[in-house]
């Protein structure tokens, strides 16, 4: 049909530009112009918000003669614009005011000279946060760390006086002109499909049923390790950075990628000859949260299969106590994007973006659940092995679950302050929003979820909220984690296990893959569980006792020595390019070469470790 081959083509071409933009943009790429991703933007977002083709689409759906493909590609376009347009006529020049403003003040905030003042010479050192904090988990100093974690909440400072609560407010004019109650609205609207009292409604539940669980953590932590674990600089050294220490030998990072590719194969887990761009390491001038973009949609164009191509990126830092372990957490999510994203199969390519309508919480429960597999002691057992060959010890398997399960609820309450937080920012009027009110209002929530002087990591430095695709989407994380729990669930009562199984990549791209956007996050979930989301497995699994959690432990671990190793070739059906900005260290297409790739990224890993 010649009308869905035109929004098709025309999509495609904006969107196209615009994410090749982005990317080169927040990569600090040399061929980046000043200006080219929001000039991008602007013209996708004025196409994706006109109401042009809403008429014709509804005329084109009525005919008889119309084919099956053609009639659910109409109706994916269909609904995209009824979520995207904007037909109030001050919106559109709100929208575009708003893109400029929101890169001018990621510009203001990449500007920034980020860093701490080192207690013993009393002289700033330029850091990044990714390094910050990391100093705060692994970091034995607690000068280091105290500085560390000042150095991350003077990022709330800046950006409050230098632009952040203009864009609030713009953000909260569109909103309220489109017919929101606020920005936090309006963006769980087009998400999710459900209201933000709907959505809070489910929060305030979780934080109810996570309260009393997260202050005994708190007072066990206090009692068995001092009371300054509690101190927010504190906390994560304390709880947690033995543990990191002792695991780094085991979870190197120039073993990263092999390990990666050799899991993902083992579940079943391809990329239907997508086409993928990994930066990983951290370096100057590079957007400091790590994300995955799709400049090019999987879709099928008149029959025919248009493969992904995909882009994701991390801030590892090579030779730093715990890098490998977050290279790996880097994969297996953003990889679980890249998974989802290139296993779309429908007639046009607004069911394969990862924008409005699709959901946020269903996007983040594919990469949020192929993340959980890194921390299962079936998985550590068998992939965690030291540069000698010696596997992980099931002692040092076991202190790794205690801390997870110890703190599982203050992890799901962390998520939750950020969302608390935005909501807050939101509902603040234009008069209200001061500096002062804000840092006011923000540190109330972060006492309350964490039982806390202050947030270790300080919800104001969090990168999500200064852009307009993360702003007012911390939730979709925490009703994610509600759904991974659900999805791990079904999977492990059905098989008994996740690590090496090749049934789940199959089911997934099925049952959650397949269809892109076509359904909501609450149906997906309820098609592959069959049961309708809720918080229960994950209220059982904050609320359990531990004996069961060390006896989950035995059982997955001599569980796994009956499943056979992956020893054939790495297959991911891709086209993987391991890049550093501009340069292109190592590539592998398909099954050819990706342990040869995967060695000659190691050894440029190797020669990235700062020499003694």
């Amino acid at each position: 049909m010649d009308l869905l081959n035109q929004l098709n083509r025309e999509y495609i071409e904006r969107h196209t530009l615009k994410e090749d933009a982005f990317w080169a943009n927040k990569m600090g790429l040399k061929s980046y112009q000043p200006g080219t991703f929001e000039q991008h933007e602007i013209e996708l977002k004025s196409w994706t918000t006109a109401p042009t083709y809403m008429a014709s689409i509804k005329k084109a759906l009525a005919a008889s003669e119309i084919t099956d493909d053609a009639r659910v590609g109409l109706e994916g376009w269909q609904h995209f614009f009824r979520i995207n347009v904007m037909d109030h006529p001050k919106a559109k020049a709100l929208a575009e005011e708003l893109i400029t403003m929101e890169g001018k003040l990621g510009a203001a905030r990449g500007a920034m000279k980020l860093g701490y003042i080192d207690p013993e010479t009393h002289s700033f050192v330029p850091s990044s946060n990714g390094a910050m904090s990391l100093m705060l988990a692994t970091t034995s100093d607690e000068r280091l760390r105290k500085a560390a974690w000042n150095g991350l909440r003077a990022i709330g400072d800046y950006v409050l006086n230098h632009g952040f609560l203009e864009v609030v407010k713009k953000r909260n004019e569109l909103a309220k002109v489109l017919g929101y109650a606020d920005y936090y609205d309006y963006k769980v609207q087009i998400t999710e499909g459900f209201s933000k009292d709907t959505l809070f409604a489910i929060l305030d539940d979780l934080e109810l049923n996570t309260r009393d669980a997260v202050q005994k953590s708190m007072d066990t932590a206090a009692t068995t390790l001092g009371e300054d674990a509690r101190k927010p600089w504190n906390f994560a050294f304390y709880t947690s950075g033995t543990t990191k220490v002792k695991a780094d030998p085991y979870l190197g990072f120039s073993t990263a990628i092999e390990r990666w590719g050799k899991s993902f194969a083992a579940m079943g887990i391809e990329f239907a000859n997508a086409t993928l761009r990994l930066d990983l390491v951290n370096r100057q001038g590079k957007e400091e949260n790590g994300f995955m973009h799709g400049p090019y949609p999987a879709w099928v164009d008149q029959g025919v299969y248009q493969p992904a191509r995909i882009n994701f990126t991390a801030n590892a830092i090579p030779g730093a106590v715990g890098s490998g372990w977050d290279a790996l957490h880097t994969l297996f999510h953003e990889g679980g994007h890249a998974a989802h994203f290139s296993n779309i199969r429908m007639p046009a390519p607004c069911f394969g973006q990862e924008f409005a309508p699709t959901s946020v919480a269903f996007a983040e429960t594919q990469s949020m659940f192929l993340e959980s597999v890194v921390t299962d002691p079936d998985w550590l057992r068998r992939y965690a092995i030291d540069a000698k060959g010696q596997t992980i010890p099931v002692s040092l398997i076991k202190d790794m679950k205690m801390d997870e399960f110890r703190f599982r609820a203050k992890m799901m309450r962390s998520m939750l302050g950020v969302s608390y937080s935005e909501k807050a920012l939101y509902e603040m009027s234009e008069a209200e929003l001061t500096p002062e009110n804000v840092k006011a209002a923000v540190s109330a929530i972060e006492q309350r979820m964490h039982c806390q002087e202050a947030a270790p990591r300080p919800i104001l430095s969090i990168p999500h909220l200064l852009s307009g695709e993360a702003s007012a989407y911390y939730h979709g994380y925490i009703l994610a984690e509600m759904a991974v729990y659900q999805t791990r669930a079904y999977f492990l009562k059905k098989y008994g296990f996740i690590t090496d199984n090749l049934e789940v990549g199959p089911e997934l791209r099925e049952a959650y893959w397949r269809l892109g956007n076509r359904k909501t996050f609450l149906d997906f979930v309820k098609d592959l569980t069959g049961e309708p989301f809720s918080a229960k497995e994950t209220i059982t699994l904050v609320n359990k006792p531990l004996d069961e959690v060390l006896t989950s432990v035995d059982k997955s671990i001599a569980a796994i020595q009956k499943i056979p190793r992956w020893t054939v070739p790495i297959n991911l059906r891709a086209k993987i390019q391991m890049v550093h900005g501009d340069h292109v260290i190592a590539s592998s297409e398909n099954a050819h070469d990706f342990e040869s790739m995967a060695n000659t990224y190691a050894a440029w890993i190797q020669n990235q470790v700062p020499k003694n």
